[in-house]
């Protein structure tokens, strides 16, 4: 919403007189004959009538120096053009809407979130970005990603985690990212050292022993515990979760919020046990084990989900004893 334009021209002459005579006895109090006649008064009231139209010329700008104006801002020389008045009028609001919208568009990167918006819109309608289109950046000041981990502060240095759109995850390239380190070195500042890397991936797979509701297909809920789950951690698409831009950076893996996931599945009675297991197939979270909740990510990491790793396994109630279905 645009600012209101004060109103600069405020004052009356008669309330510039009357301010004036109230501040005599402040100022001299030997003056006290205040009648139209006296020659101090006809003095304010001169005064008061001058001051008067110096405001009126304060709050009329004339045309001629908005299109100054403007110039300034565009930096080159703009003029109105001879036409009429009202058509000289809407060319000239025209052209300020154009020149302050194109002041606000962001060109420069200082901040992390000028970085960021540059990358995710700017970059990504630039002809040079084909091929390479990025989904997510994350972007960390102080950080050299290149050499050293997320840990260490590095004045100077700012890295972008980036997830491309189609392709991540593949082998790493020689200068993959040599045209988007271009397009933002014409922007950054001259002291910042740039570095652009992908995440580091974090891979986990998860057991999980449910408890079937009676009534329920067991198919059908290992099918959905997979969906959801991989939606879940998914770094891009992540559906009703993250609003479905993907698994947070550097968000923590909490146990309690996978057994709610599985928990609230339907056809699920109630979930027995989960563990979670890294890419050696070595439990890091388990809920018999109660001393550790959540696994820690860094800002530079994402999960990956191991689907084929994982297993959830299906236990319906027969004669009082739980029985093993899939």
């Amino acid at each position: 919403m645009a600012l209101p334009l004060p109103n600069l021209d405020d004052r009356t002459y008669a309330d510039l007189v009357e301010e004036a005579i109230s501040q005599i006895s402040v100022e001299y109090p030997e003056w006290t004959d205040h009648n139209p006649t006296d020659t101090g008064i006809i003095l304010i009231e001169l005064l008061a009538w001058l001051t008067e139209m110096t405001l009126y010329r304060v709050n009329q700008i004339p045309d001629e120096n908005y299109a100054s104006f403007v110039s300034l801002l565009k930096g080159e020389k703009w003029e109105l053009s001879n036409v009429s008045a009202e058509e000289k009028q809407k060319k000239l609001q025209s052209e300020i809407k154009q020149t302050l919208l194109a002041l606000r568009h962001r060109y420069r990167a200082v901040t992390i979130e000028d970085y960021e918006q540059l990358v995710l819109e700017d970059w990504n309608k630039s002809p040079d970005s084909t091929g390479l289109k990025i989904a997510r950046v994350k972007a960390l000041a102080k950080r050299d990603l290149e050499l050293l981990d997320v840990d260490p502060f590095t004045t100077g240095h700012i890295s972008l985690v980036v997830v491309p759109e189609n392709n991540y995850q593949v082998e790493k390239e020689v200068n993959k990212y040599e045209n988007l380190v271009d397009f933002l070195e014409q922007r950054k500042l001259l002291t910042t050292r740039l570095h652009i890397v992908e995440p580091e991936y974090v891979f986990i797979s998860i057991e999980a022993v449910l408890i079937l509701k009676d009534g329920a297909k067991a198919e059908d809920l290992i099918q959905k515990a997979n969906t959801e789950i991989k939606l879940f951690f998914h770094p891009l698409d992540s559906g009703k979760y993250w609003q479905g831009k993907g698994w947070p950076f550097g968000r923590s893996i909490y146990l309690s919020e996978i057994y709610k996931l599985l928990d609230d599945l339907e056809g699920v009675d109630y979930v027995e046990s989960i563990k979670i297991k890294d890419n050696e197939q070595d439990t890091i979270l388990d809920t018999n084990n109660p001393s550790q909740s959540e696994i820690y990510l860094t800002d530079n990491q994402l999960i990956v989900i191991e689907l084929k790793d994982s297993s959830f396994t299906v236990l319906v109630e027969v004669n009082n004893e739980y029985k093993k279905i899939n």
